[in-house]
């Protein structure tokens, strides 16, 4: 009969039950327990944006430079790299001449070039403005430009260049890139505080305030 094939009222309760929804306290612990994972996170991928910053901008940085020296050996002439803060929107530009003399302005357009096609490097085009923090030629802290010479790639008076880099969102770290009298470059961390970046040696066993 319909009386013993209905449905149990009290399976049915049971049955409800067990189908319910999240209630607002479950929601809220599980809102509570992802931000404080986000919390414990977020430093850590800070951390991991920032060294990479400052990494990738070395790397360019670089590359640009084992360029211009290059091409002073290739091309049998002065080759010049002009550098620029221009309000923190700094450019670094290639240009090729006959003598020592010869020089550019990368924050003017199409005036570094070789053989019409503009070299620059900039903070638009890294998109890291103020990642660099300083440049030291001949012991001098300056903004200008320096000359490789056509014979073997050697800055011109056996001077050293330094390019110093900084992470440009919170400056934790830096990376120092270094011109020895032999023409080699070379990488190093002159970290601020105890933030050296993986990968590189301390430049010259020494911490950069």
């Amino acid at each position: 009969t319909s009386a013993n094939t209905r449905r149990d009222p009290q399976k049915g309760k049971k049955e409800f039950s067990t189908n319910k929804g999240f209630t607002v306290i479950e929601l809220l612990i599980a809102v509570a327990v992802l931000a404080i994972l986000m919390s414990l996170a977020l430093p850590s991928y800070r951390t991991i944006i920032e060294k990479r910053q400052v990494t990738s901008g070395a790397e360019q940085f670089t590359a640009f430079l084992s360029a211009a020296q290059s091409e002073s050996v290739k091309r049998n002439q002065f080759v010049a790299v002009n550098y620029n803060w221009n309000g923190g929107a700094w450019c670094l530009g290639m240009t090729a001449g006959d003598d020592d003399s010869v020089d550019c302005d990368c924050t003017t357009a199409n005036s570094c070039s070789l053989d019409g096609t503009e070299k620059v490097l900039s903070a638009a085009g890294l998109d890291k403005t103020n990642i660099l923090d300083s440049a030291t030629v001949g012991g001098e802290d300056i903004d200008g430009t320096i000359v490789f010479d056509p014979v073997r790639g050697l800055l011109v008076d056996g001077e050293t260049a330094e390019f110093r880099l900084i992470s440009p969102d919170q400056n934790m770290y830096a990376l120092n890139i270094d011109m020895r009298p032999t023409g080699r470059l070379q990488i190093c961390s002159s970290a601020r505080g105890d933030k050296s970046v993986p990968g590189y040696s301390d430049c010259a066993g020494e911490v950069q305030p």
